[in-house]
């Protein structure tokens, strides 16, 4: 046993020396860069260090940013060590617990930015240990949760952003002990606000986000209006728009009057009255009993228009009775039945029956009873249903339309609406639906309007609405989506859908947008959408859409140089810079979807669009390499034309030089005579083809030596010959020549003298023979 506990001490302490040996000073790690004393610190994307085995960097104030590092769970004392940071970001790190005591030591903490996790609930103890917190950031989590007293040691909180998630209530005195002056709830599923410990300690507020959520305006949304009311002009406070009742959907809350929000008296507008027709087997209006009798009412509810229909297919008119009694009459064949906490209607063009069925504490379909015949509408609004069963819509095949939303339904079961197969309208809004597969809606292959929205969705599996071929419109917005399938939308003629309110940062074209063919509207707003090269697809997307198509904005959310502008109004080089850097190429392919690839982006760029700054300065670039390149072209060919003339007058030289030896020849071969001394006739050559032959093949530079005065060259010729005349005997078996008289005068003639032997033909001619 001892053995085994010294063991265990031997491994935990391997343990913790293997962990020191990880640690690493924070600036070589991450990123540092200081901006007016005050250090930046990013350590986005190091999955290598754990922020515990980061030593904190020197600076007395610094921000960090912790983004994109997979921190699935904080542990306590998670960031210890920099006691000295203002600034915290956590963002996409899919972040799903953080335990109590995982902020302690970052007592200088201003801001904490948490967003775009997978976050579910914000408990007592999450925040312990940042007193001095000002700034709060949780957008975009999966909260549904806020414990009591999560905000209680926060006393200088100011700003709360917990915008696009899935919070239903805010706790009693949850912002008792703030100092909030903004506060963002959006997108959230909250019903009502309540002024006694929620509304009461928020005097301070500057702006209230209250824009999409399911409000539900009635008497338990009074407290919110008022409030409203008595705030003043210069506060913003978003709108707060109804989604229930049905007959107060898409109105704004402070539009509406205190008698629409909770009108006096419990009775129902809803009845149920068939078109007079004549008895038979004589039957009178007395022989015929009422099906439904509603309890009486001390006060007759308001006049209504008897022909006003509202957006839900309700008709709403007066009682039929002065003692407020609703009567109906019964069919001949069957007789009419209506469930017990239900009211219906019937109505005249189709004979067919709404059966309204709203806020009646329902939790199970099988309380309906009896079931109705000839059901066209169901209304099941507001209630506490959790499960629904393939046995809970038997007897309801002729239904037109069904409202499930504002329930509690988590799962659909497999073939739950096989037998609806004439069902147009489903509404499943406002319920806990995480994801869709294929199995929900089987059966329903005439359904065209889907409502899923305010749900807590964050999967769509591929095939999900291929059981659904005449979809038109689909809503499935306020949801958690970041992505979806290829081909999700193919098969299927979709002419409006929402989007808005999701967590997508990118959403691809090609399998997903490009498969709306017969797209008439779409939204896309409320979305963290990351402006980088992934979007630039999508805009391109949203550019080319037909001026028929009702699209709305897209603002960028990062990154921070981007944020809340408008996708359109950026331009594809400056979201993207690869696309300038790329070479334009050209797609061959049977299907004309990419032409080419230009620093405009994919596609061909807009011929009204302006020239990027980096094609003009490489444009300019070409056409000076170009203008140097033919220049110098030029110049060689210049050069080369002015050499060819003195090669053509040195080939004439050549051709003279080669002419004398054979005049020479020609004469030695024409006269066979011999002279007195035996040899053959001679035939004395001039000065003019001795100069001749003597500059064959010499330079110019050679042949350019001079003598500088031909006068005195004459009188030293003259006298050198008399002087060797007198003083050598002549040989008579020699051949005179005068080519052997000036070697004898001229012995270095090859080098100099014959070379410049006289400027004038003149000159040379007074030497004779001797």
């Amino acid at each position: 046993m001892l053995l085994l506990v010294l063991l265990a001490f031997s491994i935990s302490g391997s343990f913790c020396d293997s962990d020191s040996d990880l640690r690493a000073e924070t600036c070589s790690a991450c990123s540092c860069m200081s901006i007016e004393n005050v250090l930046y610190v990013n350590c986005e994307k190091i999955t290598v260090y754990r922020p515990t085995q980061l030593q904190p960097p020197a600076s007395s104030l610094y921000h960090l940013n912790f983004q994109n590092n997979l921190l699935y769970i904080l542990y306590p004392n998670s960031f210890v060590n920099f006691t000295h940071a203002v600034s915290l970001h956590l963002g996409n790190n899919k972040l799903q617990n953080i335990e109590g005591g995982a902020f302690v030591g970052l007592s200088a903490l201003k801001q904490l930015h948490l967003n775009n996790n997978e976050l579910k609930e914000l408990r007592a103890d999450t925040f312990r240990g940042i007193e001095n917190l000002e700034y709060l950031q949780a957008d975009y989590n999966l909260i549904k949760f806020i414990e009591k007293g999560a905000f209680n040691k926060l006393h200088k909180l100011k700003v709360l952003i917990l915008n696009d998630n899935l919070i239903q209530s805010l706790p009693e005195n949850i912002f008792r002990f703030a100092s909030l002056t903004h506060l963002d709830i959006r997108g959230n599923r909250i019903q009502k606000l309540p002024y006694l410990g929620v509304l009461e300690h928020i005097g301070r507020i500057v702006e209230l986000q209250l824009d999409d959520n399911p409000w539900n305006c009635t008497c338990d949304l009074l407290p919110l209006k008022a409030w409203l009311e008595n705030m003043p002009y210069n506060i913003f406070i978003g709108e707060a728009i109804c989604e229930t009742p049905s007959d107060l959907y898409g109105r704004l809350l402070k539009e509406t009057n205190k008698q629409e929000l909770c009108p006096m008296g419990t009775g129902s507008d809803f009845d149920v009255r068939m078109p007079p027709s004549q008895p038979e087997g004589g039957l009178t209006m007395s022989n015929m009993a009422p099906s439904t009798i509603a309890p009486l009412v001390t006060k007759a509810p308001k006049t209504t228009n008897p022909s006003k229909i509202y957006g839900n297919g309700i008709v709403a008119g007066n009682p039929a009775g002065k003692n407020g009694q609703i009567v109906s009459y019964q069919t001949r064949i069957p007789p009419l039945s209506c469930p017990q906490p239900c009211t219906c209607k019937a109505h005249p063009s189709d004979f067919g029956i709404s059966v309204s069925c709203q806020e009646r504490n329902i939790q199970s379909l099988a309380d309906l009873v009896p079931k109705p015949p000839n059901a066209k509408k169901l209304h099941l609004s507001g209630n506490y249903i959790r499960d629904i069963s393939p046995t809970d819509f038997q007897g309801f095949e002729g239904l037109d339309l069904l409202h499930l939303g504002s329930n509690q339904i988590s799962t659909v079961q497999k073939g739950v609406f096989a037998n609806l197969t004439n069902l147009r309208r489903l509404y499943l809004n406002g319920n806990q639906l995480e994801q869709l597969h294929p199995e929900m809606f089987l059966g329903l292959s005439n359904l065209q309007y889907l409502y899923l929205e305010y749900n807590a969705i964050k999967e769509v599996l591929a095939g999900t609405f291929d059981s659904m071929p005449n979809l038109q419109l689909l809503y499935l917005n306020n949801n958690v989506l970041r992505s979806l399938p290829a081909y999700i939308f193919a098969g299927i003629s979709l002419a409006r859908l929402n989007l808005k309110n999701n967590h997508f940062m990118t959403l691809p074209v090609s399998g997903v947008l490009d498969q709306l063919k017969s797209l008439t509207q779409i939204d896309l707003d409320g979305n963290p959408w990351e402006c980088s090269c992934d979007l630039v697809a999508l805009k391109l997307w949203l550019e080319k859409l037909n001026e028929g198509v009702a699209a709305k904005g897209v603002k960028c959310a990062s990154p921070v140089q981007f944020s809340n502008i408008e996708l359109r109004e950026l331009k594809n080089e400056i979201m993207c810079p690869k696309l300038i850097a790329r070479p334009p190429f050209i797609l061959t392919s049977a299907t004309p979807v990419l032409t080419s690839l230009s620093p405009a982006g994919v596609g061909k760029a807009p011929p009204s669009g302006p020239v990027p700054l980096s094609i003009m300065i490489l444009s300019i670039l070409v056409v000076l390499i170009l203008t140097v390149f033919v220049a110098f072209c030029l110049l060689v060919f210049v050069l080369r034309r002015n050499k060819k003339p003195a090669g053509r007058q040195e080939g004439l030289g050549n051709q003279e030089c080669g002419s004398m030896p054979l005049q020479i020849r020609r004469h030695n071969h024409k006269s066979n005579k011999k002279d007195d001394l035996g040899g053959e006739t001679f035939i004395p050559q001039t000065i003019e083809h001795m100069s001749k032959a003597h500059t064959c093949g010499i330079r110019d530079s050679e042949s350019g030596y001079k003598f500088v005065d031909s006068e005195r060259q004459k009188m030293m010729l003259r006298n050198s010959a008399d002087k060797d005349k007198d003083s050598l005997p002549l040989d008579p078996r020699k051949r005179l020549s005068t080519i052997d008289e000036l070697d004898e005068f001229f012995p270095g003639r090859d080098s100099m003298l014959l070379h410049s032997y006289l400027e004038s033909k003149k000159d040379f001619n007074s030497i004779g023979y001797f």
